[in-house]
């Protein structure tokens, strides 16, 4: 795949602590002087269409069609149309911002926002880091005693028990940085207040709870549209039988085809930028790191760092790492399809996708400091593809390919990986049998180290041991035996309520050894000469990655 010229570059002024805008709004449109003559040039050269010729009248026609359509979806359901509501606001902005700078919104705020920094600055800087590290803490002591609590579900002494576990969780990573005095903490302390916005948000609003359960049924109803492709190639009752191979393995491939032909009009590569233009303004992080954070929600492991090919060679030993991490600390889209379809509670999955992604970010640089100095720092890049799609059915048919392959992977996987662990617990319940010991399993051992950190999650103590092992599946297995065994454990009654939440939580993430090979061979194909750094970085990126989602589970617990 060769890669060259960025699509666009967005330029974002160095963060600094001592400068009273460097948390000034800058437009994530915005870019170099130069590059700006480039692409009005490159413009200028195409031959006029009708479309750019009356691109004003067709962008008010549209703006028209939508907004009528809005009226009278808010007539017939006006109790329902906030999701249409804000896909309504996203579109007409969008339409205007074709024809108005961004500099008339992004100016006013540059204002206020530079006041406020002035304000803050003005503070000593002693009392700025002691209250920096004081009013977060006061604010999750808060939430977690003062929110009203669901009955049945938690309690203010479970809550409390997440926070614990958070604080632990960091302290462990600070214990174990390999440089505690480069540790970014404006970084980690915005990245943790992140996810706990994000969680806030999504779990404690009315607006965020609609729509990320927009969100979900929406995924739930793609499901729908791979059993009619299935039924079309077998039948109406394979399509409907629940079995793995046939209501996993579509849907796998039916949702590559549609992130590649998002992919092909724009959509995939518009998302992760802003995402990515966003944590590096707030986080200060560096633009390669951050859009392969801002991707991982969306596409695997391997093909996030794809986004950032021309620079893997050169980033730093702190930037791969965080690489690494952030494809750990989450699952794909095609992933999240696959365990909806297995009947796991698809908005909390989704919940857990988004709050990872920040967290990533803040526990590898918290385990892994920078040193270096980023080639990306400041700027976010995605470049573009040589071999694009000649039209949305070539893309189609890609997207499908590679499902295919990623469907297959996936059987192979489970099939090799449940084979062996059924050897090994064979073996070892074998050696039980000379101990009295019944039913020794690699689960049974593994599954009580992770029995403290469960507690620490705020799991309930009756749940402990069970998610303990789950835990212990997803590491040594994978994730698919992990969530087929929450599955089975939540339609039988055995996990209900905040134990099933939490351990979905604490499941969603690529982290586990097998894993840890197939991140060493794809950046490795990638970045031939960074090898031996990843092979180093592997494990602690794993380790890191385990904890992001362990951190999810907290801070849901504190909300729950």
């Amino acid at each position: 795949m060769n890669v060259e010229n960025p699509i666009e570059t967005t330029e974002v002024s160095p963060t600094s602590e001592s400068h009273p805008t460097s948390f000034l709004p800058v437009s994530a449109n915005d870019t170099y002087p130069d590059e700006k003559k480039e692409v009005d040039s490159s413009k200028e050269d195409q031959p006029p269409t009708f479309y750019r010729r009356y691109r004003l009248w067709f962008h008010v026609l549209m703006f028209a069609i939508i907004t009528g359509l809005m009226i009278g979806a808010w007539i017939l359901h006006g109790d329902r149309s906030l999701v249409l509501s804000l896909l309504w606001a996203f579109v007409s902005l969008k339409l205007m911002f074709y024809h108005v700078p961004t500099r008339i919104v992004s100016k006013p705020l540059a204002v206020v926002f530079g006041v406020v920094a002035k304000g803050v600055l003005a503070i000593p800087e002693k009392i700025r880091r002691i209250l920096g590290v004081l009013l977060p803490i006061a604010l999750l002591v808060t939430v977690a005693l003062v929110l009203p609590t669901q009955d049945g579900h938690s309690s203010r002494m479970d809550r409390l028990r997440s926070l614990l576990g958070l604080a632990v969780f960091i302290g462990l990573l600070f214990a174990t940085s390999t440089n505690r005095r480069c540790i970014p903490w404006r970084t980690v302390i915005v990245g943790v207040l992140f996810q706990f916005f994000l969680g806030l948000f999504i779990l404690k609003t009315s607006v965020g709870y609609d729509i990320f359960s927009w969100l979900s049924n929406m995924c739930s109803t793609l499901l729908q549209f791979s059993k009619a492709g299935l039924s079309f190639v077998t039948n109406d009752d394979v399509a409907n039988i629940g079995i793995f191979v046939f209501t996993v393995l579509p849907a796998v491939i039916f949702f590559a085809a549609i992130v590649k032909v998002v992919y092909y009009f724009g959509g995939m590569q518009w998302i992760v930028r802003k995402f990515a233009w966003m944590m590096v303004r707030l986080m200060g992080t560096s633009g390669a790191e951050s859009v392969v954070a801002a991707a991982s929600p969306f596409v695997g492991m391997g093909e996030s760092s794809l986004l950032v090919l021309p620079f893997l060679e050169t980033m730093t030993r702190s930037e791969l790492h965080s690489a690494m991490t952030s494809g750990f600390a989450t699952i794909s889209g095609s992933v999240l399809v696959a365990f909806i379809s297995m009947n796991v509670d698809a908005q909390t999955l989704i919940t857990s996708c988004v709050m990872s992604v920040p967290c990533g970010l803040a526990i590898s640089k918290m385990r892994f400091p920078e040193t270096g100095e980023p080639v990306t720092k400041g700027k976010v890049r995605i470049p573009e593809s040589e071999d694009k799609e000649a039209n949305f059915l070539h893309a189609a048919s890609n997207g499908a390919a590679q499902g295919i392959e990623l469907a297959l992977l996936i059987l192979a996987t489970v099939l090799s990986f449940i084979s062996l662990l059924a050897l090994v617990n064979s073996f070892l319940t074998w050696v039980g049998g000379f101990f009295n010991i019944d039913n020794l399993t690699l689960e049974f051992i593994v599954g009580y180290l992770f029995y403290p950190f469960m507690w620490l999650v705020g799991i309930p103590n009756k749940d402990l041991l069970t998610v303990a092992r789950l835990m212990a599946t997803k590491m040594f297995v994978n994730e698919f035996a992990a969530f087929a065994e929450l599955a089975n454990l939540t339609n039988e009654g055995v996990l209900q309520g905040r134990a099933a939440s939490l351990g979905i939580y604490c499941l969603c993430g690529f982290a586990n050894f097998g894993s840890i090979g197939i991140q060493i061979g794809a950046l490795g194909a990638m970045a031939p000469s960074r090898k031996k750094d990843l092979a180093e970085l592997a494990f602690s990126a794993m380790l890191c990655g385990t904890m992001s989602t362990l951190m999810s589970a907290t801070i849901a617990g504190m909300l729950l």
